[in-house]
């Protein structure tokens, strides 16, 4: 498996408001709302997802420390197969809103337990 580049990523913020604000005017992000306490900021073939301090993330657990999506052009099944191989428990997979379409994916934590999603489009 090679990781390809980074898809998106997720940050924790303490007021969603003011966080769009910025990105928007001081970085000229695009952004777009994606649920209660969650928002995606938009720009080139990424997109970075605010989640308001406190709020849950999709799956109904507390978000983790931090989030980084990977996408590789390998097939899941391999990736999945690699991890496997590597010891590595997969967390969570199937599809989820990638930066520009629908990707499969594998969620797995590194040492630290920050999530860390590896991607397919």
């Amino acid at each position: 498996m090679k990781v390809e580049r980074i898809d998106h990523l997720n940050i924790t913020v303490a007021d969603l408001d003011r966080s769009i604000e910025f990105y928007e005017r001081v970085l000229g992000t695009r952004s777009e709302r994606i649920g209660e306490g969650r928002a995606a900021l938009l720009f080139g073939q990424q997109k970075i997802h605010l989640d308001l301090a406190g709020s849950t993330a999709m799956s109904g657990e507390k978000r983790m420390p931090a989030h980084i999506c990977f996408i590789t052009e390998t097939p899941i099944t391999e990736v999945a197969a690699h991890l496997e191989t590597c010891g590595v428990p997969i967390r969570m997979q199937g599809p989820r809103a990638g930066a520009i379409g629908t990707i499969q994916s594998v969620y797995i934590d590194d040492p630290d337990q920050n999530s860390i999603e590896i991607s397919t489009y």
